[in-house]
């Protein structure tokens, strides 16, 4: 998992996109771990996959980490683990480009996560849509998904839920690319 910085190639290209989502236990990749995995595959100008799937973390969630996300350990009780899911989420990205917003977080932690399991690591370049939103709309004061979404008009209808901040960072993605193909950024 590579991260691009240049932005160039999307104004020609027509990629395969993942965009994808996690929620965790806390903010270290090194000793939290995955609660939920959310992906979206954009290929051609559509939705052509998709998951969504809450993970046992083996851990307990953190009452600070479950007031933001809302996943409860009663939640994740019984749900698959990242060993399960992950030959899936593979699956799906592999031949894509994966994005992500904060994509070093979310790469940070599913680099981890595949290093526990002793997998290696897939060869995929990484989009930041924060890379992308500041080249598309500079001056931003927030570059958050939130504040992206209520500046674009995208409709957030589960805050910091895996599913729907994937959605929420594909239309995000989707408004980029439209500016980037008609041309109004300067890199």
């Amino acid at each position: 998992m590579k991260m691009i910085y240049k932005l160039d190639f999307l104004k020609s290209e027509n990629p395969d996109f993942t965009v994808f989502d996690l929620e965790t236990t806390g903010l270290s990749n090194r000793k939290d771990r995955i609660v939920e995995i959310g992906a979206v595959r954009y290929s051609g100008g559509a939705v052509t996959g998709s998951m969504n799937e809450l993970l046992d973390p083996g851990i307990p969630i953190p009452s600070a980490a479950s007031s933001i996300h809302g996943i409860y350990d009663g939640d994740v009780a019984g749900k698959p683990s990242i060993e399960d899911v992950i030959p899936r989420f593979l699956a799906l990205i592999e031949g894509s480009i994966l994005v992500a917003h904060n994509a070093s977080f979310d790469v940070g932690f599913m680099r981890k996560a595949l290093g526990r399991m002793e997998w290696p690591v897939p060869e995929i370049p990484v989009l930041d849509t924060i890379a992308l939103a500041k080249a598309a709309w500079p001056g931003r004061k927030s570059y958050s998904l939130q504040n992206l979404a209520a500046f674009l008009g995208i409709d957030v209808k589960k805050a910091h839920s895996a599913e729907d901040d994937s959605r929420v960072c594909l239309e995000v993605l989707i408004k980029g690319l439209e500016v980037f193909r008609k041309g109004s950024i300067n890199e």
